[in-house]
């Protein structure tokens, strides 16, 4: 089973897998389906390969997450795991300064548990993660690295949502620079009609197309295809 496998035109984008242990950063605008498209990828790669991931989640608790994908006809694989974080999020106060380390030790414990077969996981959000960090600026890349490096030497393909809630606005530099790969996310209105798009800006020994293909949901899921969009 690969990747592109998992969604309908995905490997029309796509001229090989996105190579496994890479760090995928998943960027886009509110509604433009980062979530459904990142735990549809993670779904049905696990439910097709024998393999254990983990979903982490800080923006909605596990009911919700679930509801939500239900509703986009994405069904969970029992070979993941949603692991719910969202409780920290009314206890900051409290357990910021150690959030980062709790989310390491989550996957060190599951890494020890399932062993090589713990290929996968998503960090859903980075903005959360964020938000609720009591960490300078300057100092974030610094921890982020220390926590997506060892994920790298133990071959885990990691992809971590990224809302972007001006898609013109300055660079993502800071996470673009972590990252092996940039997948993004839009909402785009050409006369009078509003399509989402994926366009693959960066995937490190992966050949693929740059140009924007079309979103769309569907009662069997998500699929991508070409078509005018700008």
């Amino acid at each position: 089973m690969r990747f592109i496998d998992t969604i309908e035109g995905l490997d029309d984008i796509f001229e090989n897998d996105i190579p496994k242990g890479s760090v995928v950063l998943i960027t886009g605008p509110p509604g433009s389906l980062k979530s459904g498209l990142t735990f549809s990828i993670l779904s049905k790669y696990l439910d097709k390969s024998n393999e254990f991931g983990i979903y982490i989640t800080l923006e909605q608790n596990k009911q919700s997450h679930l509801k939500n994908m239900e509703s986009m006809g994405i069904e969970i694989s029992e070979n993941l795991t949603i692991s719910d974080f969202t409780d920290y999020r009314l206890q900051y106060d409290e357990f910021s300064g150690d959030l980062l380390n709790l989310i390491e030790t989550n996957i060190i414990q599951y890494k020890h548990k399932l062993g090589d077969k713990f290929t996968c996981l998503t960090l859903d959000s980075l903005g959360a993660l964020y938000s609720l960090m009591d960490v300078e600026p300057r100092l974030m890349r610094k921890r982020l690295y220390h926590l997506l490096e060892p994920l790298r030497r133990e071959n885990l393909t990691t992809f971590l949502i990224l809302e972007v809630a001006d898609p013109n606005g300055p660079n993502h530099d800071f996470e673009g620079y972590l990252a092996d790969g940039i997948i993004e996310l839009g909402v785009h209105t050409k006369d009078d009609s509003t399509n989402r798009f994926i366009r693959v800006k960066k995937m490190r020994a992966s050949a693929h197309n740059m140009d924007p293909y079309i979103l769309t949901v569907s009662d069997d899921g998500l699929q991508i295809y070409r078509g005018t969009i700008f």
